[in-house]
C-alpha cells in the first residue's frame, strides 16, 4: 500500500517528523540520521521510498545527499497537522505535571528538557513514544516527598491518560548550581531547557 511505503517503519516516521517540522531546512544525510535517532545506512535505505513517492526531495552535493520535505506534496499538510498535534499533547502532559507539583509543593523552578524542549518528538505513532524530561528545583528537605508524589502521579494519571513515559529529576538549588559549575548534564538542561515555572537558578547569585 502507498501509506505503508511512506509510513512503514520507525525510521521513516522519525525522518518525516524532522523534515516536516523543519520544512524550510535541508538536511545532510548524516544530520538527518542524527536528528531522527537512526544510523546513516538505515536513513539511506529507508529514504528511497519517500524520495520515490515525491514526498521528500533529494539533492546530491558532491558525494553527499541532502534531503528536504516537498511542501507541495498532498501529504505535507496532513503530516504537519499530525506532528503538531502530537507535540501539543506532550506539552499538555508536561503542563499537567507542573500544575500538580506547584499546587502541592513549594518549588523554585520546573524546566522541560530533552526531545520535547528541542521540538524533536519522534516515534510517537510507531511503538515507542518519546518521553518527557522535567527537572524540578526544590528545597533539599522536600526532595524525597516531591519525588515520591511525582512517581505516584505519573503512574496513576499521566501514563494512563497519555501513554507517555515521564522522567522527573528533582534537585536542590545547591545541587543545580554545583552541577552547572562542574559541567554535568545540568549544564545541558540549563542551556537548552525550557522554563515552565519560576526561573533557572544562576551560577553566581
Amino acid at each position: 500500500m502507498y501509506l505503508d511505503r511512506v509510513l512503514g517503519s520507525r525510521t521513516k516516521v522519525n525522518a518525516l517528523a524532522v523534515l516536516v517540522m523543519n520544512s524550510k531546512k535541508r538536511f545532510l544525510e548524516v544530520e538527518l540520521a542524527r536528528e531522527a535517532g537512526s544510523s546513516v545506512s538505515e536513513i539511506n535505505r529507508q529514504m528511497r521510498d519517500l524520495v520515490t513517492s515525491g514526498l521528500v526531495g533529494l539533492e546530491r552535493v558532491g558525494k553527499g545527499k541532502v534531503y528536504r520535505i516537498n511542501r507541495k506534496h498532498f501529504l505535507f499538510r496532513p503530516l504537519r497537522v499530525l506532528f503538531r498535534e502530537l507535540e501539543t499533547v506532550y506539552k499538555r502532559a508536561a503542563s499537567d505535571i507542573v500544575g500538580y507539583v506547584t499546587k502541592r509543593f513549594r518549588i523554585q523552578t520546573a524546566i522541560l528538557f530533552g526531545s520535547l524542549a528541542k521540538r524533536s518528538i519522534r516515534n510517537d505513532i510507531v511503538s515507542e513514544p518519546s518521553d518527557i524530561d522535567i527537572a524540578i528545583v526544590a528545597p533539599a528537605k522536600s526532595i524525597p516527598t516531591i519525588r515520591n508524589a511525582l512517581v505516584s502521579y505519573v503512574n496513576s494519571e499521566i501514563a494512563d491518560r497519555y501513554g507517555i513515559s515521564v522522567y522527573p529529576i528533582v534537585v536542590s538549588p545547591e545541587q543545580y548550581v554545583s552541577g552547572l559549575r562542574q559541567g554535568s548534564f545540568i549544564s545541558d538542561i540549563h542551556a537548552d531547557g525550557e522554563v515552565l515555572y519560576g526561573e533557572k537558578p544562576r551560577r553566581f547569585s
